[in-house]
């Protein structure tokens, strides 16, 4: 068989330290940052004027949550 390009390394079932590192780290950043899990919108239906009205309700929603998480993290340490 010929190949044609790069070859693939070898898959096995046992990852390198460095990618478990780097797993573990991406997994703490998630953890930290959703220590409230809300999308900060509640339930219901809503109707806007404009696509733009719509996409500040929901920036204005994650800024709050996001701030909500922030805050618990500090108080933590």
């Amino acid at each position: 068989m010929r190949t044609i390009g790069r070859s693939i390394p070898e898959l096995t079932t046992l990852p390198h330290a460095d990618a478990l590192r780097r797993a573990a780290v991406h997994q703490a950043g998630g953890r930290a940052l959703a220590r409230i899990s809300s999308t900060g919108i509640a339930q219901g239906v809503y109707r806007f004027k404009s696509h733009e009205e719509a996409d500040a309700q929901v920036n204005e929603a994650l800024a709050r949550v996001m701030a909500a998480n922030a805050a618990l993290q500090c108080r933590e340490r």
